[in-house]
């Protein structure tokens, strides 16, 4: 069940620009985020704003481009980015894998960390700038402690949600802590605390599980060469361990170290995700079962069981909406 609707209206008291420029928006957005490149998939003619507040390492806002925009961000410069949907939808690519993004489930990016989003028409992003200083001081953490996929309309999150609602709806509030360190010190620390303790640390059903490194050694990475150059064909556990030059047993434990996840999850990943553009790049007259067979998918239904629970969406609807 979607859980109710993400109330900013303390943060519009601090709107730091509106604008129908979109190299003036891509501007006035930089200051605050990163460099990044704005691509617009409608008109580009909407009104963008951007309200954001900072208490002491943390940074609160919101983003909203008013039209269909594409976000493309090459690394997440000096801090953790957590993104979720106050309106609208989004599909968010980063750490090799595609992602859908909601009001109840956000995406977390750890510094260096690419970030491609794909906005729907009308959507607004809560952003949450997390300072790593900040984040090593409170809970002692870093980039390899987090997973990608925050599921923030779940119960496990729930207390570090309404504490997060209360921050960004109550103007009083607010107000106390941009005027007083010590206060968004401790809504910081609090902030910080419920996200760690409720959160971090723990596996999803997605099957990624929460350490990753940007950093890997050469077997995963030829492990990795060797996947996507055959990833259509037939492929075990095996066959990728003797092509990276490793026993199986190493390379489960190289890529649960270094990606997350396991090196066959890392194949089924791959695959859907070129099936996912494959439906979006198909002709009129192409059957999903063809592309499915095509990236290396024998069994149709179970295809379409993985796809829909990784992109929110059957493959046939993606066909229709191409």
């Amino acid at each position: 069940m979607s859980q109710a609707a993400f109330r900013a209206d303390a943060l519009r008291g601090y709107r730091l620009f509106e604008s129908t420029d979109l190299d003036e928006t891509r501007e006035l957005i930089s200051r605050v985020m990163q460099p990044h490149a704005l691509v617009p998939s409608g008109t580009g003619r909407g009104r963008s704003h951007m309200d954001f507040v900072r208490l002491g390492g943390l940074g609160l806002g919101t983003i909203a481009f008013g039209d269909a925009m594409r976000v493309d961000v090459k690394a997440v410069d000096g801090y953790y980015l957590l993104m979720f949907c106050v309106n609208g939808n989004a599909e968010v690519r980063t750490m090799g894998r595609s992602m859908q993004v909601n009001r109840d489930q956000g995406v977390l990016c750890a510094p260096g960390q690419a970030f491609d989003a794909l906005l729907s028409p009308g959507c607004e992003q809560f952003v949450l700038r997390i300072d790593p200083v900040a984040l090593n001081a409170h809970a002692g953490l870093a980039a390899q402690d987090f997973a990608s996929l925050v599921p923030v309309g779940s119960s496990d999150l729930r207390g570090w949600m309404q504490q997060l609602q209360l921050v960004a709806s109550s103007p009083e509030l607010l107000a106390s802590a941009r005027s007083n360190p010590r206060v968004a010190t401790h809504l910081e620390g609090l902030l910080i605390d419920l996200f760690a303790t409720s959160y971090v640390g723990k596996d999803r059903a997605s099957g990624f599980a929460s350490k990753r490194s940007p950093v890997s050694p050469g077997f995963v990475k030829r492990a990795e060469a060797f996947i996507e150059a055959r990833c259509r064909e037939p492929m075990e556990l095996l066959d990728i361990a003797n092509a990276a030059g490793v026993s199986t047993r190493t390379l489960r434990d190289g890529f649960q170290q270094f990606r997350g996840v396991s090196p066959m999850q890392y194949v089924r990943q791959l695959r859907l995700e070129r099936a996912r553009d494959a439906l979006r790049a198909a002709p009129l007259d192409v059957r999903v079962a063809e592309i499915a067979l095509d990236c290396g998918f024998a069994h149709l239904g179970r295809f379409s069981m993985v796809y829909k629970a990784m992109f929110g969406e059957s493959p046939s609807e993606t066909l229709r909406a191409r």
